[in-house]
């Protein structure tokens, strides 16, 4: 394995990231120049190639001073279980270097992001489409 990370968005196939959420799994993302788009708009991000392929990534927005919120982490599931994920999340951390991080995690993944610190909130809210079908996957009460 040649594992590298990198903030260098200029090499990435938004495509291929498609493809990598999907399979992570973290759903499905058709339109690449949206996530292309949102990933241009986020102060914080990293890429992890193995080789040429990529295998990992992750971003936050932040306002650099106070809050900074983390999303879309994710790793193919072949490389899962090998510290990837947690070297994303390090990262991103260490570089927001603000009071206090919010996290979007899927169902099932707080206790990963809990060896990191986070800990659920109670006051957390949010407008979604399909409020049902988030409900029935476990993303909102």
């Amino acid at each position: 394995m040649d594992i590298r990370f990198s903030t260098d968005e200029k090499r990435i196939s938004w495509e291929e990231l498609a493809r990598l959420y999907e399979l992570a799994p973290l759903g499905k993302r058709r339109q690449p120049e949206k996530l292309e788009l949102a990933f241009r708009n986020s102060l914080l991000k990293v890429f992890v190639h193995d080789g040429k392929k990529l295998i990992g990534a992750g971003r936050a927005l932040s306002d650099g001073v106070w809050r900074a919120a983390i999303y879309d982490v994710a790793v193919l599931p072949d490389y899962q279980g090998k510290g990837i994920g947690s070297e994303i999340i390090r990262r991103l951390v260490e570089h927001a270097d603000v009071e206090i991080i919010t996290l979007y995690a899927a169902p099932g993944k707080g206790p990963f992001y809990e060896r990191f610190g986070f800990r659920k909130m109670k006051t957390a809210m949010a407008i979604m489409p399909n409020p049902e079908e988030r409900k029935a996957l476990g993303f909102i009460e």
